[in-house]
């Protein structure tokens, strides 16, 4: 007669084991409960523990799966593609006056493109005229917003294009270089 013994049962944890093992790379199964659980929850107005128990899931890991997705919600209220170009406008006015020699064809010269292109950018010249597949023509228009891209991404001190050529860096982001009246001079 053998004698077994009963399989350890595994207490819940509030980790998946993918989660466990690669705690830096996104969880298949997590990507696929978040939905759910908070469908249940916020949808259908069930309570957490009964969200876990429809999910096969410990609480613990229904709760982390229901806070993970609060965490997604807040950090996609701080994310942008533009930034209003009147800021840019600002700072590159009160960088003139310290540096009377930063004009605009010296800004494109420093981004290396036409003399325009910050202008438009920054909203001072309307953007070239439109024509449309049908022949219909649509006038320039004066950017309002400018891409990050252009723009120079924040908490960088040498973003891209416009903030770095102009010698700017994002307000409240120390400088990485020579300072000189408050800008990043690189």
């Amino acid at each position: 007669m053998q004698t077994v013994t009963p399989a350890r049962e595994s207490l819940p944890t509030a980790v998946c084991d993918w989660c466990e093992e690669r705690p830096n790379r996104p969880c298949p199964a997590c990507n696929t409960g978040r939905p759910r659980a908070v469908r249940c929850v916020e949808g259908e107005d069930l309570p957490v523990t009964e969200a876990a128990a429809r999910m096969r899931l410990p609480v613990g890991h229904a709760e982390r799966l229901l806070e993970e997705e609060d965490d997604r919600r807040i950090v996609a209220q701080f994310r942008q593609s533009h930034v209003e170009n009147a800021v840019l406008r600002q700072r590159l006015r009160e960088r003139q006056r310290v540096d009377p020699t930063l004009t605009m064809s010296e800004v494109a010269r420093r981004i290396g493109t036409s003399p325009s292109q910050p202008e438009r950018w920054l909203g001072l010249r309307p953007t070239a005229p439109k024509t449309d597949s049908r022949g219909r023509t649509y006038p320039g228009r004066i950017l309002k917003t400018i891409s990050v891209e252009n723009a120079g991404p924040p908490g960088a001190c040498h973003g891209l294009r416009v903030t770095r050529h102009r010698g700017l860096r994002p307000v409240g982001q120390p400088a990485c270089g020579t300072l000189e009246a408050g800008l990043c001079l690189r």
